[in-house]
């Protein structure tokens, strides 16, 4: 299987940098300028992984997460920030966010956590979801 990741950032230069990153990697990868631009490319490229940013205009990170989870996709998002925000972490963990990354990040680090996000996201992602709902009801 193909491995695809999009990279979502309001710095152009960080997406153009993580792209280029993955590509030597061994993935297909795209970017995109904001959550609303990612949404589209989703539909259309695929990916089996998103890398995004949280706080970006238009839409941010944590509210295309929040749309890919309601959508119900499997896909797992990694989100990066370079603000530790808890009430933004503690809504990223209810829409099954697969792992939160702090800005600066170690390349190695990031890619391994890629690769994990591939290997086993989807299955986490759909435990996840199943958890919250439970959770949802009971509450």
């Amino acid at each position: 299987m193909n491995r695809k990741i999009l990279i979502v950032d309001d710095e152009e230069a960080l997406v153009d940098i993580l792209v280029e990153i993955f590509a030597r990697a061994g993935w297909e990868s795209t970017g995109a300028s904001d959550g609303k631009k990612a949404l589209v490319l989703i539909d259309s490229f695929k990916p089996n992984v998103v890398i995004s940013d949280i706080n970006m205009p238009n839409l941010d990170g944590l509210a295309m997460l929040e749309t890919i989870q309601k959508k119900c996709l499997d896909t797992p998002v990694i989100l990066l920030s370079g603000h530790r925000d808890t009430e933004k972490m503690k809504r990223a963990w209810a829409a099954s966010v697969f792992d939160y990354i702090d800005k600066p990040f170690n390349e190695e680090a990031l890619l391994q956590l890629a690769n994990n996000a591939f290997e086993y996201g989807e299955e986490y992602v759909r435990s996840a979801r199943k958890r919250y709902l439970r959770i949802k009801r009971a509450a």
